[in-house]
């Protein structure tokens, strides 16, 4: 069977992708250009470089044109693993920016999360994380006050893993969560600076102690032209 033209000119961006010959960053030729160079029409060419965009290899800017796009961050369905160090281990540099930070009556979905009772209350936090300047995620968290008394908005401007390990001297466990693909509201889509037409990965996550108890549960919308998440499966 025949490979389609569009195909070949994929595979062949895509080597070069991969091969490094073309880098992050790097313009790659026009529509017109490669045209000229494979001999095929203006709706092959266009074909092949829509189909490079939707899977992450491209992307379009406006009145400049198709540019290699960044390595999608791969995030481990499995194990804990908090932003700061998922960015660190990538040689990112991390940075925060507290929306919200207040103190409230939880909702009773909320106060059954957090394992709070009736005259306990949360603390609630909106919260945008950056990667190299880059925002990635926004984040709505739920804390359950009576662990975390001291916590400021300043705080979760840096790692609140960090803060629960070293200066509170908790362990982080487990976590129970949730993962599906979205559309962005409009609040999320100006927060991550998206297109409102560009999908989100949302995951709803209720994270526990070592000793059984829930010490937030979080709502992340994740950019999806920055992450993806893979799951590692083994025969059992």
């Amino acid at each position: 069977m025949q490979i389609p033209l569009y195909q070949i000119i994929e595979n062949e961006i895509k080597e070069q992708i991969q091969s490094k010959k073309l880098k992050e960053g790097d313009l790659i030729p026009s529509e017109n250009q490669l045209t000229e160079i494979y001999n095929v029409s203006r709706m092959t060419v266009r074909q092949a470089l829509n189909n490079l965009v939707n899977d992450g290899y491209l992307y379009k800017h406006k009145g400049r044109g198709t540019f290699v796009a960044p390595r999608k961050i791969e995030k481990s369905i499995q194990g804990v693993r908090g932003f700061t160090e998922e960015m660190e281990g990538l040689g990112k540099v991390v940075s925060s920016k507290v929306v919200k930070f207040l103190v409230l009556e939880p909702s009773e979905e909320i106060r059954e999360k957090l394992f709070l009772k009736e005259d306990e209350k949360a603390i609630y936090v909106e919260r945008i994380r950056y990667g190299d300047k880059m925002p990635i995620l926004f984040e709505t968290l739920y804390i359950p006050q009576n662990l975390f008394k001291d916590l400021t908005a300043a705080d979760m401007e840096e790692s609140f893993y960090t803060y629960i390990e070293k200066e509170k001297g908790y362990r982080v466990s487990h976590c129970v969560q949730s993962i599906e693909a979205q559309m962005p509201k409009s609040k999320h889509a100006e927060m991550l600076k998206i297109n409102k037409n560009m999908p989100v990965l949302k995951i709803i996550r209720n994270t526990f102690l070592n000793n059984g108890r829930p010490f937030e549960y979080v709502i992340s919308i994740y950019r999806s032209d920055q992450y993806r998440f893979v799951q590692y499966a083994f025969k059992g």
